[in-house]
């Protein structure tokens, strides 16, 4: 079974803190997102570190190769950080050659980002620039790549030596800005280093830590 990851969308640290300590038992690991990072990030994300909580920093990194690799280089020890794909081969292997304590994990195309929508930026079906990206980051040596539920399977089949992560991922459909999702049923075949994200489902429900164990008992039955 994959790795569940929950992405921490709160308002606040004072949130933050109190909802790992509800989820820490259940959860594996925690997102944070630029904005959560933006408040002063820095320092409560190496106070997680340094209490065991293992931190999944999604920043998306997307710039000229030396400026990712100089802003990376000041990033605490968190477990896994995020880059852009589409920022090329070369940012890619800088940014793996500048952290190498850090898994780094390359985003290809957005969940938000829809079939027509792809199509009308990139000239290409999601499927086909998926596996593009992938095969760049494959080549420059990254952890793994965030692809949505209905591009992993394909991801896998030519990429298996590439680590997926799964955003956008529903017990039910919900109206969000995800256009690409899936339900934790259709992703019981992910390798146990995978990762499952999961967010609002989680952090804006009525008991998080009831939600969290309904997609884990979903992705195991």
């Amino acid at each position: 079974m994959a790795q569940i990851c929950v992405a921490l969308n709160t308002d606040s640290w004072k949130e933050t803190h109190r909802l790992i300590e509800r989820l820490k038992d259940e959860a594996d690991l925690f997102k944070v997102g630029l904005p959560l990072y933006l408040n002063d990030g820095r320092k409560h994300v190496e106070d997680l570190v340094r209490n065991g909580v293992r931190v999944f920093l999604d920043l998306k990194l997307h710039d000229i190769p030396s400026v990712v690799a100089a802003t990376v280089r000041e990033l605490p020890k968190v477990e896994y950080v995020t880059v852009h794909a589409t920022g090329g081969k070369a940012l890619m292997e800088t940014v793996v050659e500048a952290r190498p304590d850090i898994k780094v994990v390359a985003v290809t195309l957005l969940t938000s980002v829809s079939e027509t929508e792809a199509r009308d930026i990139f000239k290409r079906t999601p499927r086909k620039l998926v596996i593009h990206l992938s095969r760049m980051a494959s080549d420059a040596r990254a952890w793994g790549v965030v692809v949505s539920g209905q591009e992993a399977r394909a991801v896998r089949k030519y990429f298996n030596l590439l680590n997926i992560v799964v955003p956008g991922v529903r017990l039910r459909r919900r109206e969000d800005d995800h256009a690409r999702v899936v339900s934790p049923e259709k992703l019981k075949w992910l390798k146990e280093d995978d990762i499952v994200v999961v967010g609002r489902e989680v952090t804006e429900a009525k008991d998080p830590l009831s939600a969290l164990k309904r997609i884990r008992a979903a992705l195991t039955k």
